[in-house]
């Protein structure tokens, strides 16, 4: 999972395209943290709408798949995301740029601040 001060970041470029399976992070009243799916909730009329209640500030906590979606909009070339076991760290690849982290979603969050802040 993505950490809270990547998705943050990428929030200020990411547009937030809610799917089933994401998942939510709120920040409660008392300063508490709760994740939370989304789920549908109109089947019938095949709508995605929030399960979250009006508890304080929200942050989206992109899946890899739709990081990855991202980043072959962005990245011109072939890339590669792979796990390094000597460093036990999880690697995006290109021609150019090598950007390692604890996850998978955070090597994919931190190359694509690194394409925004480009442009």
């Amino acid at each position: 999972m993505i950490s809270v001060v990547m998705a943050k970041k990428l929030a200020k470029h990411l547009i937030w395209e809610p799917q089933v399976g994401d998942l939510t992070l709120v920040f409660g009243k008392a300063g508490e943290q709760i994740i939370e799916p989304i789920i549908p909730r109109h089947e019938k009329e095949r709508k995605i709408v929030l399960s979250l209640r009006e508890m304080g500030d929200l942050v989206w906590l992109p899946r890899l798949g739709r990081l990855l979606q991202e980043l072959k909009r962005k990245v011109k070339k072939d890339f590669v995301l792979s796990y390094d076991k000597a460093s036990d760290k999880w690697c995006y690849k290109d021609e150019v740029h090598e950007i390692c982290s604890e996850t998978p979603e955070d090597a994919c969050g931190k190359a694509l601040l690194m394409f925004y802040e480009q442009q």
